[in-house]
């Protein structure tokens, strides 16, 4: 009998997870060409039969080497996020628009970042927009196809999170200016025509004298009629050391903090769902590293060389009061896995998904493959949970690195065309549909990077669904799309080439002319091969002394000693074969001068003496 028992329970086991093994996603397809996409969030209208996506405008998540490509995003700038809308399962797309080009009545939004969507109980669709000063909220009772009511003020703020609650009903979450704590959660009861003038804090510090605060996607919980939100807890340096998730019913002065776990914490914030069942899962990624003193890493910020990190959950079962210990749900020896999201669908179903890299890197600084990966969970409230892992997106979505320096990124040049986070819901289906930027589309006129990234969706193909327990293949699988023509990236320099007889001086006039290359990438996994092509090439020409150089302006005229790696450089006419001319009287001394040629991509050459430096002496 025991032995039975036993064999039974193994192959329940199996066959659960036989069954969460097939889960497969379809390629992704791309939402809009033109638009950006980070940031994307979608919701599916049940009675409607429509799915809504949205996504910030790109106005500050851009990649400096493809600037030339923004007159796309630029033309069609109205200071609103990004809307969609799909009739067809998302097979295809519709822009919402207005007249005027307006996602929504100018009067109702106005803010081209955070977006977020929620519904309320009557399936009114809520999103949110800011323009650094105000948060927007406006709504749609068409299954978002038009927005009839907002307010383009509810409250000023940053990252404003929302929840739908009774009809008409929706709370917004925000950093407010003037707060003290600053997190503070507002509310309209008219379909977010108008929002309260008074809030509820959720941050200060805990009967353990520890600061926290409310930071993440909120939910109403309409069984316990109460929200539920991520929060972070700090030491006294005001670094994140821990995470929980606190509740608010309403006519509690704020929200009960509860801190769930000690951790490091990668992404700006943890996530909080609740399955058909009522139970809540927070999910996060741990940052670990090693120590900074002995091991530094390579972004030259103080922290730690970057160690292979986790994917963690911890489980509620009782809204939120007590919490399990947190377990492991993904742990790869080789990669970074950062900025996890969770869709549920009935009790004990959950599909986590998350980026992952394809080597352990920096991503703030480094280059990597980075592809979506996703995890099917079931009987998740159990420790004996089965959880089965799969690369969902299969190629890259992203060859490079993310940075989550907000707008310093596109200061310092580097890549913040994904945001800071990306999301996957539940379709018409019950099956999973994953929202995500893709920067892998080539520019169509330059064949360079684009300045943002595109809004990609994936549509589960097959295995059981999430809600419903009904096959995501065969005949429900998912139809159409445009899968666009995405390539490598290309991470490697071009080549020039000056040589001594090329390079011409009389008494006035300096010139030089030469050949620059550039192999482009190889084909990665599931992309096209990027051919190369050289976007400029650069000279410098300097007076060289031991303790530094007098480089020559465009005028012809020396600057004052430098150093040498502070370069003033030129622009030579021409790509693969360039020209340089410059009028200059050079007074007496020894002189170099260098080339260094730059792809559409961005990759700059390091001047090689064998190659590309040229050295001569003026008597």
């Amino acid at each position: 009998m025991r032995r039975a028992l036993l064999l039974g329970v193994v192959l329940a086991v199996a066959m659960c997870a036989t069954a969460s093994a097939q889960v497969g996603f379809a390629p992704p397809s791309y939402v809009d060409t033109e638009l950006a996409g980070g940031e994307p969030l979608a919701l599916t209208d049940t009675s409607h039969g429509t799915i809504v996506y949205t996504s910030h405008e790109g106005t500050t998540h851009l990649y400096r080497p493809g600037f030339t490509s923004l007159a796309p995003v630029l033309l069609q700038y109205r200071n609103q996020v990004n809307i969609w809308y799909s009739a067809d399962d998302a097979a295809s797309w519709n822009r919402v628009s207005v007249p005027g080009g307006f996602a929504t009545p100018p009067a109702q939004n106005t803010g081209f970042s955070d977006p977020d969507l929620t519904q309320d109980e009557s399936g009114r669709i809520y999103n949110t927009g800011i323009n650094l000063v105000n948060d927007a909220v406006f709504s749609s009772g068409d299954g978002g196809k038009t927005w009839d009511k907002g307010t383009a003020n509810c409250h000023n703020g940053d990252r404003p999170w929302l929840a739908g609650a009774e009809k008409d009903h929706v709370y917004v979450a925000t950093d407010t200016a003037e707060g003290t704590p600053s997190h503070t959660i507002f509310e309209s009861t008219d379909g977010g025509n108008t929002c309260s003038q008074t809030g509820v804090p959720d941050g200060g510090t805990t009967a353990q004298d520890q600061a926290y605060g409310g930071y993440g996607k909120m939910y109403w919980d309409h069984a316990r009629k109460q929200l539920v939100e991520p929060e972070l807890f700090y030491d006294q340096q005001g670094n994140v050391n821990g995470i929980g998730a606190g509740t608010w019913a309403p006519g509690q002065p704020q929200f009960t903090p509860n801190k769930v776990a000690d951790t490091t914490l990668f992404s700006h914030f943890p996530i909080v769902v609740i399955d058909g069942g009522g139970n809540y899962y927070l999910i996060w990624d741990s940052d670990d590293r090693a120590n900074p003193d002995t091991t530094p890493g390579p972004c030259d910020d103080g922290k730690g060389k970057p160690l292979p990190n986790k994917i963690r959950m911890a489980v509620s079962k009782d809204g939120g009061k007590t919490w399990s210990a947190p377990s492991d749900i993904v742990a790869p020896q080789n990669a970074r896995v950062l900025w996890p999201w969770a869709a549920t669908g009935d009790a004990g179903k959950v599909s986590v998904v998350w980026y992952q890299t394809d080597k352990v890197v920096d991503v703030d600084c480094e280059a990597s493959n980075v592809f979506i990966y996703a995890a099917r969970i079931d009987n998740a409230t159990e420790p004996s949970r089965a959880v089965t892992t799969i690369n969902a997106s299969k190629r890259p979505i992203h060859q490079n690195g993310i940075c989550q320096g907000g707008t310093v990124c596109v200061a310092s040049g580097k890549d913040r065309r994904l945001g800071d986070f990306f999301t996957n819901t539940v379709d018409n289906r019950g099956c999973e549909i994953i929202a995500s930027g893709d920067t892998t589309q080539p520019d169509p006129n330059t064949g360079g990077p684009r300045a943002v990234s595109l809004p990609v969706i994936l549509r589960q193909s097959s295995g059981p669904a999430l809600v419903g327990g009904g096959d995501c293949g065969g005949a429900r699988a998912p139809q159409g799309g445009n899968t666009g023509n995405p390539t490598c990236m290309d991470h490697t320099p071009p080549v020039s080439t000056l040589r001594q007889r090329a390079l011409k001086r009389s008494a006035t006039r300096v010139r030089a002319r030469g050949v620059a290359s550039d192999k482009g990438c190889k084909a990665a996994i599931g992309l096209a091969a990027a051919k190369g092509k050289v976007g400029q090439v650069l000279i410098s020409l300097a007076r060289t002394a031991r303790h530094g150089c007098e480089f020559v302006n465009r005028k012809g005229k020396l600057t004052k000693r430098r150093s040498c790696r502070r370069a003033i450089l030129m622009r030579a006419r021409g790509h693969e074969r360039w020209t340089f001319a410059l009028r200059a009287r050079l007074p007496r001394g020894n002189y170099r001068i260098d080339v260094r040629a730059v792809d559409i991509t961005g990759n700059k050459e390091t001047p090689n003496k064998r190659r590309n430096i040229v050295r001569f002496r003026v008597p």
